[in-house]
C-alpha cells in the first residue's frame, strides 16, 4: 500500500530530530503558557465546575453539544493532583500528551510516506497558535489519532499494536465530532483491505460517532448561507499557501488550485475503487479528510472565521489534512500517474509545501506567535475565598486581561478547588494561606 521508509537507523534519528524541533517550536508559539499558564475559557466556565461537581462523570457531559473527554480528561487529572496549582499541572500535561500523539503519528504503526517530517509541518502551518498549549483544545490534537485507524500498517498485527489501534479509534472518536464526517474514509478501508480488525474498528466508529452526532446536530448553524459553500475550499487552501492580502480572499489562483485538488483526489479514489490500485489509498483518504474537515468548518461556523483572527481553530484539520495529501502525491509511484505529469506534479506539491510552512512566518513573523497577559490563579482563589458572597472568578478568552470571562464561583466550590489533589496537604487553608503566592503584594483584596 505504501513504498518503504528509509534506513531504520537514519529514520529514526530524522523521526527524533523532528520530534525534538516540534517540541521547540510548539512552546515558543505560545511562549507565556511556558512563563505563566492560565484557565482559558470552556475550561474555567464548565470544566472545572463540572469535575468539582460530579467528578470522573462529567466526563460524559457535553460542552457546547459535543464531548471533550480528552480535556476533561486532563482538567480531572490536573484537580486529582492540585487545584492550587492546577494552570500549570494542565500545561503539562497538555505538552505531555500532545507528543505522544506525534510520536504515534511517526511510530511504525502507521504506514505514511515521509510521516517523520509531519510534526514540524504541523508546527509550522499558517495558521494562529490557538489550539497550542491550551488544555481545553487538547482534543483537537488527540482526534489527529483517527489517522491511526485509517492509516494503520498492514504489519501491525501484534497485540500492542491492535490495542493501540482501538486505543486511538476510541480516543478519536470521543475527542470531537469530526469522527462524524471521517466514517466514509474508514469504510473505504474496510472494503479495500476486508481484514476482520477492520470491521471491528468501522463498527466502534460507528457507535461513537452515533454517540458523538446525537450531541451534535444542535451545534449546526440555523442560517446556513449556502452562497458561501461554492467558496469554501478555494477560501481554505489560498490561506493554506499564504496568507496574505493576495490570498485573503478566493481569486484565480486558489480557484485553480482547487479545481487541481478537486481532479486529482477524484482521480486517486478511482485508481484506488475502481481499478484497485492500492498506491492511491493513502491520497484518497486525504482527500476525503480534507473535503470532510472543510465541510465541518463551514457547517460549524458558516465560514465566518479567519486563520489568526476569528476562530483560527477551524484551520487546524483542514491545513493539517491537505499537507498530508501533498506528502501522499509526492509518494506515488511516477509510474503510477504518468498521466498527470509526475515530475512537474510532485515539484509543485513539495513546493506548495515548502512555501506553506515558511511565506506567511516570513512575511509576518508576529504571527508566529501567541501572547496573553499573566491572570493569577491562586489569586483568584485567596479572592473568592475571601468574599462573603459569590465570587466572578476571572480566566482568559483572548489574553487580554482586561477582556476576560468571568464565570460565578461560590466560596464552597473554590474551596473544594483548593482542597482537591494530593497535595493539598502542603498548604493550610487559613486567611493567609495563598499570599505567598501572589506575584504582588499589593493586589486588593
Amino acid at each position: 500500500m505504501m513504498t518503504g521508509n528509509p534506513k531504520p537507523a537514519r529514520w529514526q534519528q530524522i523521526r527524533l530530530i523532528n520530534l525534538a524541533l516540534f517540541t521547540v517550536l510548539y512552546l515558543l508559539r505560545r511562549p507565556a503558557d511556558a512563563l505563566y499558564p492560565s484557565v482559558w475559557n470552556e475550561d474555567g466556565v464548565f470544566n472545572i465546575p463540572q469535575a468539582i461537581e460530579h467528578g470522573w462523570s462529567s466526563l460524559l457531559i457535553p460542552v457546547s453539544g459535543y464531548l471533550i473527554i480528552p480535556s476533561k480528561i486532563i482538567t480531572l487529572l490536573s484537580l486529582s493532583v492540585s487545584g492550587l496549582f492546577y494552570p500549570e499541572i494542565a500545561y503539562l500535561l497538555t505538552i505531555i500528551i500532545t507528543i505522544l500523539v506525534m510520536v504515534i503519528l511517526t511510530s511504525s504503526l502507521i504506514e505514511l510516506p515521509n510521516k517523520e517530517y509531519l510534526p514540524i509541518i504541523i508546527a509550522l502551518l499558517p495558521y494562529d497558535p490557538e489550539v497550542f498549549s491550551t488544555p481545553l483544545y487538547i482534543f483537537w490534537w488527540t482526534s489527529l489519532l483517527l489517522l491511526v485507524p485509517l492509516l494503520s500498517s498492514s504489519k501491525a498485527k501484534s497485540k500492542t499494536s491492535k490495542f493501540m489501534i482501538i486505543g486511538s479509534t476510541t480516543l478519536g472518536c470521543l475527542g470531537s465530532p469530526i469522527s462524524i464526517l471521517l466514517i466514509p474514509a474508514m469504510i473505504i478501508k474496510a472494503y479495500i483491505t476486508r481484514a476482520k480488525l477492520n470491521y471491528v474498528i468501522l463498527g466502534l466508529w460507528s457507535a461513537l460517532s452515533a454517540v458523538q452526532m446525537y450531541f451534535s446536530l444542535s451545534q449546526v448553524g440555523e442560517k446556513m448561507d449556502f452562497s458561501k459553500f461554492y467558496i469554501a475550499l478555494p477560501q481554505f487552501v489560498g490561506t493554506y499557501i499564504t496568507y496574505n492580502s493576495f490570498f485573503s480572499k478566493p481569486n484565480f489562483v486558489s480557484y485553480t488550485l482547487s479545481l487541481a485538488f478537486l481532479i486529482i483526489g477524484c482521480f486517486a479514489l478511482y485508481s484506488l475503487l475502481i481499478l484497485r490500485k492500492q498506491e492511491f489509498f493513502n491520497t484518497s483518504v486525504a482527500f476525503l479528510a480534507v473535503l470532510s474537515t472543510i465541510l465541518a468548518s463551514w457547517l460549524r461556523t458558516n465560514l465566518e472565521i479567519h486563520p489568526f483572527l476569528a476562530g483560527p481553530r477551524y484551520f487546524f484539520f483542514p491545513y493539517i489534512f491537505l499537507s498530508i495529501f501533498l506528502i501522499t502525491i509526492y509518494a506515488i509511484p511516477s509510474q503510477s500517474i504518468s498521466r498527470l505529469k509526475p515530475r512537474l506534479l510532485k515539484g509543485m506539491c513539495l513546493l506548495i509545501l515548502i512555501i506553506s510552512c515558511t511565506t506567511t512566518w516570513i512575511q509576518n513573523p508576529s504571527g508566529f506567535y501567541r501572547t496573553h497577559h499573566p491572570l493569577n490563579w491562586r489569586d483568584e482563589l485567596y479572592k473568592c475565598l475571601s468574599s462573603t458572597d459569590n465570587y466572578k472568578l476571572k480566566v482568559h478568552f483572548d489574553g487580554d486581561s482586561s477582556g476576560t470571562w468571568r464565570p460565578e464561583y461560590s466560596r464552597e466550590e473554590c474551596l473544594k478547588i483548593t482542597q482537591s489533589g494530593i497535595l493539598a496537604n502542603w498548604y493550610g487553608l487559613d486567611d493567609n494561606w495563598l499570599r505567598k503566592f501572589k506575584e504582588s503584594p499589593d493586589i486588593e483584596l
